[in-house]
């Protein structure tokens, strides 16, 4: 019970990595608020969150509104009078049939012997394409961290977890620069608040993860040829795609009394695909 009696809002808490943390942190003993666009995953979430024997709350929300992330603070500060832990997991990548195909182009041109070429990605992306990326993975990481700031920093205590990606600490993904872009503000952004505030007992972490066995992931690795996934796999020294709980189990660390002296660490569980 590492996090017993400690409150935790997870965004992006209602499917995949968000939800393994979230659940995590439940049966460590911590209440947790889950926020995301989908009601019904939502409250599917918090019945599991509560079977783990912790309390739960649903928020629908989009984090990259202002405006709705202060009316989340407010009904997680109505249900459990306070907040300790904040984990800034919700964010989008292209997952349309243009971000899968460059993506695919990519995967080509690093495992075979093609010519070298350019992907001609940047040179054809909107601004609207560009900017949506920044407002939900940057603004809503500010606008969260702003809002949990106002709380842990009066009080003295809190622990904020940043996820970042590979993406913002290599070039793994030049298929899609503005994730990479995005990404990259997300590890800056975490050094600078976790120097920031440290001195108020509020300690920032990042988590920048490879690939993980999320649904959504894995219907993408499961589109792909055989030939194409072993290509795939041969990046990752490991060999294998990393596990949603091997990614959660860390985010209890660094939101538990064992990781008081972590300030400002992007940690990159990948399987050695970035070293």
């Amino acid at each position: 019970m590492k996090l017993k009696d400690r409150v935790a809002l997870v965004t992006g808490g209602s499917a995949g990595l968000g939800r393994g943390i979230a659940l995590a942190f439940a049966r460590e003993g911590a209440g947790v608020a889950v926020c995301g666009r989908n009601e019904e995953r939502l409250d599917e979430v918090v019945r599991e969150i509560e079977k783990a024997g912790a309390p739960g709350l649903a928020v629908r929300a989009d984090v990259s509104s202002s405006r709705e992330v202060k009316r989340m603070f407010s009904q997680v500060l109505a249900r459990f009078g306070t907040l300790d832990i904040l984990v800034n997991n919700a964010g989008i990548f292209r997952s349309d049939e243009a971000g899968v195909k460059d993506r695919m182009k990519h995967l080509d041109l690093l495992t075979t012997p093609v010519p070298r070429h350019s992907l001609q990605i940047t040179r054809n992306m909107s601004d609207d394409i560009w900017q949506r990326m920044f407002e939900v993975n940057v603004n809503g990481v500010f606008y969260c961290t702003r809002e949990a700031l106002n709380i842990m920093e009066d009080k003295g205590y809190g622990k904020i977890i940043n996820i970042a990606s590979i993406s913002g600490i290599s070039a793994i993904s030049s298929h899609s620069p503005n994730y990479s872009a995005a990404k990259g503000a997300v590890v800056a952004f975490t050094r600078s608040v976790a120097q920031e505030v440290a001195g108020a007992g509020v300690c920032v972490n990042c988590i920048a993860p490879g690939y993980i066995d999320t649904p959504e992931f894995m219907r993408g690795i499961e589109q792909m040829s055989p030939e194409r996934k072993a290509r795939l796999m041969q990046l990752i020294p490991l060999g294998r795609i990393g596990k949603i709980d091997e990614y959660a189990s860390l985010a209890v660390h660094l939101a538990s009394e064992d990781a008081n002296y972590m300030v400002g660490q992007i940690i990159s569980p990948n399987g050695g695909l970035v070293i």
